[in-house]
């Protein structure tokens, strides 16, 4: 089974779907305080909060869609021949024996980077 990152338009909706539910869940909180203090409106005690529920859940839902969208980074600094080699690395470890003895994938990838900015300093 082979893992697949998210494009970013599964990570925008994503952002989308949580920034939704808890904008809807927070304007739900927000709503029934609203009605038990100033009263329910014209619209009913129902109408008022599911006003505030949707958008409050609307607005904090966009933001964080744009967010995640944002934060979406493709790692391009790293050249084939070190794609290939960490790829390696991270097969390497997943199939033999005990981590203590093995590189992590994680520590490969950071040591490869600080030989990177160590001669690039120079």
């Amino acid at each position: 089974m082979s893992y697949r990152e998210p494009s970013l338009w599964d990570k925008a909706k994503m952002g989308l779907i949580m920034g939704g539910s808890v904008g809807a869940c927070l304007g739900c909180l927000i709503g029934f305080y609203s009605t038990m203090k100033f009263g329910p409106g014209p619209r009913g005690y129902l109408g008022t909060i599911g006003q505030y529920a949707l958008g409050s859940g609307a607005s904090f839902g966009f933001f964080m869609m744009i967010g995640s969208c944002i934060r979406t980074d493709e790692d391009l600094s790293l050249g084939a021949d070190d794609r290939a080699a960490l790829r390696a690395q991270m097969n390497r470890y997943r199939w033999t024996g005990s981590a203590a003895t093995q590189t992590t994938p994680v520590a490969f990838y950071f040591a490869k980077a600080a030989k990177k900015g160590s001669s690039s300093e120079k």
